[in-house]
């Protein structure tokens, strides 16, 4: 993610395990909200996310929140819904190619796991 800092990534939610770009980014580790650890990314230089994604405290200290910048405008880049349930990966800085990258539960159920 070079120059990336404050970009949508799953290391950056609150339900990552990790504590924030780059602890975590690209590797494989839990998610708490789909309770299933994520997989790689495909190509290890995008970043993942999916539409639970909730800001953690980094976000907002590396710039991915501020007067002109809103989590809502960042997923706004993508154009187009996104599936609940659905990990998505995408290459910086070009959110326009966001791509489906793994199935974490059907979306609109649980994980009881």
């Amino acid at each position: 993610m070079p120059n990336g800092k404050g970009q949508l990534d799953c290391s950056y939610c609150l339900y990552f395990d990790g504590s924030g770009y780059p602890d975590g980014f690209g590797e494989e580790r839990t998610c708490y909200f789909h309770h299933v650890i994520l997989p790689m990314a495909h190509d290890l230089r995008h970043n993942r996310v999916c539409c639970h994604f909730e800001p953690n405290e980094a976000f907002e200290r590396h710039g991915g929140i501020g007067p002109f910048s809103t989590v809502a405008g960042n997923f706004a880049k993508f154009g187009h819904p996104m599936e609940p349930g659905v990990l998505y990966e995408f290459p910086y800085p070009n959110p326009s190619a966001i791509e489906e990258s793994a199935l974490l539960r059907v979306p609109n159920s649980r994980n009881d796991s």
